[in-house]
């Protein structure tokens, strides 16, 4: 098991915490709308501490919870220990995902790809074990337009220091649309915090060619 590095500590320290207070302010919703949609044997990237469990359909064939934060992996795993069925919590990493190519018939990520390093190479990693046809359930913070754009490349070095890489203003859509995925829909939202560089929010369902 890997060591948490000192940038991993400080977040995990900090963001359950907030990312609680956002839950019971709404987001919590949206969560629940995106993962309504898992269906057969599931895949989580970025699981964290177990926020998105609950909201997850009963009867999925396994649920795996891939999280590379092991501060934050600790808590996953106690929280995974209370649910039913078939859950198994995984260290891992999005850019090489350690399961053989069409092996998950949904693949979900939840505010992870503003973090992950290189997320074209990650989204290749979701399309290659997903099964054809498979869903992937995203739902992301991105970029935004005008000022808060302007907002968002001023204080994104600060950001990626404070969380643990979280990029503010990475263009999540433009990703998506370059990685071979078809988009059945997508929702633009607002995540219901005051923290203006992570309020707009894309929710949405792509199916793999």
């Amino acid at each position: 098991m890997t060591t948490a590095t000192l940038g991993q500590r400080i977040f995990a320290s900090w963001y359950p915490g907030f990312m609680s207070r956002v839950e019971r302010a709404g987001q919590a919703d949206l969560r629940r709308a995106q993962l309504c949609r898992a269906s057969g044997r599931t895949l989580e990237i970025g699981a964290g501490d177990g926020l998105s469990i609950s909201h997850y359909p009963d009867g999925l064939d396994e649920l795996v919870l891939l999280e590379p934060n092991p501060a934050l992996r600790a808590r996953l795993t106690a929280r995974a220990d209370t649910v039913a069925g078939p859950v198994t919590v995984v260290d891992g990493d999005a850019h090489r995902l350690d399961f053989p190519a069409a092996s998950f018939d949904t693949v979900t990520a939840s505010l992870v790809f503003c973090s992950v390093r290189d997320p074209a190479r990650a989204l290749r990693e979701v399309h290659r074990v997903l099964r054809p046809g498979g869903r992937f359930l995203f739902h992301e913070h991105v970029r935004g337009t005008g000022l808060r754009a302007g907002v968002q490349d001023v204080l994104t070095p600060l950001q990626r220091r404070l969380a643990d890489g979280c990029h503010a203003n990475r263009d999540f859509e433009s990703l998506l649309a370059a990685a071979d995925f078809a988009v059945e829909d997508i929702a633009h939202t607002r995540m219901p915090t005051m923290m203006p560089t992570i309020v707009p929010l894309v929710v949405g369902t792509a199916r793999r060619r």
